[in-house]
């Protein structure tokens, strides 16, 4: 009879210690869980506005890309204008208009 005292009594300061860890342990858990979600919604945060950023700079050299493929076609025409009127200077024709 003794014996199966001892064991539980055993058995329920075990269980005590058991339910007292497992409290502990999900405290933290729900801690690390809270700081885990500011951490995400910082880094979401951060992602978003080097999106913005990015997007904005993209179109800036979108732009800055557009004003210059006109710049190099202007170029062209020129270049083309200046060979036909050299070609037809060589042939003693008028250049055409």
């Amino acid at each position: 009879m003794v014996v199966v005292g001892y064991l539980l009594s055993a058995n329920h300061r075990l269980m005590t210690a058991n339910r007292s860890d497992r409290a502990e342990y999900l405290a933290a858990l729900a801690a690390r869980e809270t700081a885990h979600a500011a951490e995400l919604t910082a880094m979401r945060t951060a992602h978003a506005a080097e999106l913005a950023a990015l997007r904005t700079r993209i179109g800036k050299l979108e732009r800055r890309l557009a004003g210059l493929e006109g710049e190099l076609d202007a170029e062209r025409d020129r270049r083309r204008r200046a060979e036909d009127e050299a070609a037809a200077a060589r042939r003693s024709e008028p250049p055409p208009t």
